[in-house]
């Protein structure tokens, strides 16, 4: 588990907020945590008649080995155990077992982690595979402070993240209209000045604050202001070829919490040209602009920026996806040898095979429509060579029906049915229904 050393220390050191939200101490010795083996419904009848917080680990089945090392992520920090013992009901809660419970609870991936709040609005946060003790931290600290009494930093708290992290909590869960808009100040804050006095606090809470400024954008209209300005002070530093490959990262995240991907095409393609930095940029977010570029066939883009190294580009995700795996398996390092390996930046959301698969079908068709089917054919071998599955022929087959190119849609498809399982075998059957028995209208590349 990452090093929590540093944020605990903060923690400790930080005044009270109120009876009700004493700093936790990990240095106490506190009894194992148990979780409580019930259903939904008796887990919160249990946290309301004794007024506290309900803490449910969702599973499916067994604590596999993902499920377990993202519980123990997750539960085994010693300030998560202690906030817990003081404050919630903690329970372990099977979905195959409690399927109403799970329908109620609205899971939809598994596992997860939900922190309720009957008393005061519900649901505090979700944490889901990739999170650990510092999200479990950051959602629940201030959250026992009476928002009516939680206070605005000032002073030196003003200079304390964590301060302005626990009052924009607070504030939050407050009942009345100004609630929201004093949270999204307080989350505004961290996401602006918190590295001035902790360095690493934005990139280690940036999904959590984007999360809750985007959240507030109905009470607290400003949010979309907010997120608008932050998207802007990103692009021009990236424009003038000042941004870092954070910058790129940060850019992309914040689009997508605003619900404008297209914008990051946009810049994508406005970069082109500008000289040296600006195409390093234009690396950085062309994973995060590949599909819209495809979707609206703007092949001549992919293509230019891709030119003859797709197959580079992709085996290079390919290892650096493997790379990560092992570490986390404490599997020894590869060899020098091989494709590039290229690290995930602290605390950003991984690359992931689905991705790969899917950036590399719309190169797959921007080459193809561009007649470069040796090339195209190469990149798929590829692909499926390191990821056959239902998903990689489907999405392949998808971009040549796409194009009208049928014969090698049905080829794709031949492949899939004598490569996949019953189950892909019915999807590559779903496809080849797709191409018309007259094919007249259709091309070959």
């Amino acid at each position: 588990m990452r090093n929590l050393s540093w944020l605990l220390t903060g923690l400790a050191l930080l005044p009270p907020l109120g009876a009700a939200s004493a700093p936790w101490h990990p240095q106490e010795d506190r009894p194992a945590l148990e979780f409580a083996d019930i259903d939904f419904e008796s887990a919160t009848s249990r946290a309301e008649r004794l007024g506290k917080f309900l803490v449910v680990l969702w599973v499916e089945g067994p604590d596999s080995g993902p499920t377990a090392r993202f519980r123990d992520e997750v539960f085994s920090d010693p300030g998560v155990v202690s906030w817990l013992t003081d404050n919630a009901v903690v329970a372990r809660i099977d979905a195959k077992v409690d399927r109403k419970g799970a329908r109620k609870a609205n899971i939809k991936r598994y596992p997860c982690v939900d922190i309720l709040d009957f008393e005061r609005g519900g649901r505090v946060g979700r944490l889901l595979r990739g999170d650990n003790a510092f999200d479990f931290l950051a959602t629940v600290y201030g959250a026992t402070a009476d928002s009516a009494q939680a206070e605005k930093p000032t002073g030196e708290d003003a200079k304390e993240p964590f301060r302005w992290l626990a009052w924009a909590n607070a504030r939050a869960r407050a009942v009345e209209p100004q609630g929201r808009k004093d949270a999204v100040n307080g989350y505004t804050w961290c996401l602006r000045r918190a590295d001035d006095h902790r360095p690493g606090f934005r990139a280690r809470y940036l999904e959590f604050l984007l999360e809750r400024i985007s959240k507030a954008k109905m009470q607290a209209p400003e949010a979309v202001d907010i997120l608008l300005a932050e998207s802007n002070l990103l692009a021009e530093q990236l424009l003038a070829g000042t941004g870092s490959r954070q910058v790129a990262y940060d850019l992309t995240r914040v689009n997508l919490w605003r619900r404008k991907e297209l914008e990051t095409r946009d810049l994508f393609i406005e970069l082109r040209g500008r000289g040296e930095a600006q195409e390093q940029a234009r690396a950085w977010l062309f994973a995060d602009s590949v599909a819209a570029l495809g979707r609206y066939e703007q092949y001549e883009e992919i293509n230019s920026f891709v030119g003859d190294r797709a197959v580079e580009l992709f085996e290079s995700r390919i290892a650096s996806i493997a790379a990560l795996a092992a570490d986390a398996e404490g599997e020894p390092a590869a060899g020098e040898d091989g494709p590039e390996i290229v690290p995930p930046l602290p605390f950003s959301v991984p690359d992931s095979r689905a991705n790969v698969i899917e950036h590399a079908s719309w190169v797959f068709e921007a080459q193809l429509a561009a007649g470069r089917g040796r090339d195209a054919r190469r990149l798929f071998d590829v692909i499926i060579e390191h990821y056959p599955t239902s998903k990689a022929f489907g999405l392949f087959m998808e971009r040549a029906l796409r194009l009208r190119l049928w014969k090698l849609a049905s080829e794709i498809g031949d492949i899939g049915m004598g490569t996949l399982d019953e189950r892909g075998q019915r999807r590559m059957e779903r496809l080849l229904q797709r191409i018309p028995a007259e094919q007249d209208g259709g091309t070959d590349r």
